[in-house]
């Protein structure tokens, strides 16, 4: 009885909602229809002159929490693109319904029908799922990389500011972060027991999926380069992308498109980065430049930063020394998992 009640919980919780309670990081089961959705119109009417133009579409459907999700619909993703729809729907019986600027339709866990409906007719739309991946996913180290992670072991890495190892949790081929606040003061942010110059790096990371946190909450960390400049990392998925989310040097340029991807996908960051450069008086000539991208798209194009981001939300900016120095995971409480981090100094 007992085995068959646990089963029946189970179907219950697949086929009725997903709405459940979770400390504030358990990370929660992410439901099949949440992500990235493509395709089209269906035999759109010889007056539906858009549509004949322009016979892609393509949506989003974003985790809010307590079964509610947002729904975005528009022509193309990556650029920013206008929003035919965009919407919040409950999940109830088995699908997401909505209606909004004429476009109306139903989600469940592996379709997504719509109509947009007109004065003289009306034009059917049909999505599939659609799953990312990063023409970088996996990339190699080259010859004279030097390999800070591979998945084994942490020995490249070391606590924050001490002389202690990295306490981060391994396993299946990635580290995960060790919430420092959750554990008794074990864990916190970590770094490379070596120092390095100037850098390409080379990292895979993916986020949690915490619907219910917003913000600076929810799925954030960073990268760290020597001089304590930040590209955040962040559940940014379905919003605008501004200067402190995710692919953003923190607080001073926002990613060119918002390349974030959903919850559960592994994406990829590759930098290219430059320290300032001083004269013998200590007078900065150079700027620090960042080149940044995101899942194969460049989002950040020999960006000159004008100073470290470490303390810019304070309005008070470190001073920069354009010294060596370590590279570093950022424990912002929440288990981002990173893999495939390695590093070749220029």
């Amino acid at each position: 009885m007992k085995n068959m009640l646990t089963r029946f919980s189970l179907i219950a919780f697949l086929l009725l909602g997903f709405q459940q309670t979770y400390a504030a990081n358990v990370i929660e089961p992410i439901p099949p229809f949440m992500g990235d959705w493509k395709g089209g119109w269906v035999n759109p009417p010889k007056e539906d002159g858009n549509a004949k133009r322009n016979p892609q579409l393509v949506a989003r459907v974003v985790g809010l929490g307590n079964d509610s999700y947002e729904i975005q619909i528009l022509e193309e993703f990556d650029k920013r693109a206008d929003y035919k729809v965009k919407t919040e729907a409950v999940w109830k019986n088995g699908k997401l319904k909505f209606d909004q600027n004429g476009y109306s339709g139903e989600i469940t866990t592996d379709t997504f029908k719509g109509v947009k409906k007109g004065e003289k007719y009306d034009t059917a739309f049909e999505l599939s799922r659609f799953h990312r991946k990063s023409p970088t996913l996996g990339k190699k180290a080259p010859e004279g990389a030097m390999v800070l992670f591979d998945g084994s072991n942490l020995n490249a890495w070391k606590l924050q500011g001490k002389n202690e190892p990295a306490t981060w949790t391994v396993k299946d081929g990635y580290m995960e972060v060790l919430p420092k606040n959750e554990n008794n003061g074990k864990g916190g942010s970590i770094e490379t027991k070596r120092e390095f110059g100037d850098v390409n790096v080379h990292l895979e990371f993916r986020l949690p999926y915490e619907p219910t946190h917003r913000e600076q909450k929810r799925a954030n960390s960073g990268f760290f380069v020597p001089g304590g400049y930040e590209v955040q990392v962040l559940d940014s998925y379905g919003l605008y992308g501004m200067w402190n989310e995710c692919g953003a040097l923190y607080k001073q340029a926002p990613p060119k498109v918002n390349m974030c991807w959903a919850p559960g996908v592994w994406q990829t960051y590759d930098i290219e980065f430059k320290r300032p450069r001083f004269d013998a008086e200590g007078n900065k000539v150079e700027d620090a430049t960042f080149t940044v991208w995101h899942n194969g798209v460049l989002i950040h194009d020999n960006f000159k930063i004008k100073g470290t981001t470490s303390n810019v939300q304070t309005g008070r900016m470190e001073p920069e020394s354009g010294k060596r120095g370590s590279l570093s995971l950022q424990d912002h409480s929440n288990k981002i998992q990173f893999r495939n981090i390695w590093v070749v100094e220029k």
